[in-house]
């Protein structure tokens, strides 16, 4: 009886040791986003272009390309050479497992961009995942549409946050080539 009580404490000690080394090491996988880099920004040099060409070039751009909920342009003061939009993009997966993870999720966000001659610097914020209410299960329309979620929920772990990261810069690559093809007012 004694011998058996003992196993039973053995067991009962690895138990516990393996519980808490599966706690920690799932405590460990969690990579909240730096306070530092909650936030995307770059600056963009365009040479011979005055504050008003800039100006109007990046309206024109935001107008076209990004998509909102709402109203995309929240504040436009071309005496300060500031524009404030909102938008969003589809979550940009990057191999396989995000894929099925995120496809049918967008992160919203506001850009501002401060405008001077010769550049402008864009910055982001208030970067959200989007869950949509509806989604097609097993990814495919033939399977049909069940409800889920329908809310949005800020970008805190590091992996959404560099996803996010490439999809803004794409935004600001294209805003850049657009505005050094078409110089000028």
């Amino acid at each position: 009886m004694c011998g058996a009580l003992t196993d039973s404490g053995v067991i009962t000690m690895r138990f516990l040791i393996i519980s808490l080394v599966l706690l920690i090491s799932s405590c460990a996988v969690y990579k909240p986003v730096p306070v530092d880099l909650a936030s995307i920004g770059k600056d963009i040099n365009l040479p011979g272009m005055t504050r008003e060409e800039i100006y109007a070039k990046s309206s024109e751009w935001i107008v076209r390309h990004l998509y909102s909920k709402g109203h995309i342009i929240e504040v436009a003061d071309k005496n300060a050479g500031l524009i404030v939009a909102n938008g969003f993009i589809e979550y940009p997966t990057e191999g396989i497992l995000e894929v099925m993870d995120k496809v049918q999720q967008t992160i919203s966000f506001t850009m501002q961009a401060n405008i001077r001659d010769q550049e402008m610097t864009i910055f982001f914020s208030d970067l959200m995942i989007d869950i949509p209410k509806y989604y097609y299960r097993n990814r495919h329309p033939i399977w049909g549409v069940e409800e889920y979620g329908g809310y949005s929920v800020p970008v805190t772990e590091k992996g959404d946050y560099e996803a996010a990261r490439r999809g803004l810069l794409e935004i600001v690559g294209n805003l850049e080539q657009y505005l050094k093809r078409n110089p000028g007012g």
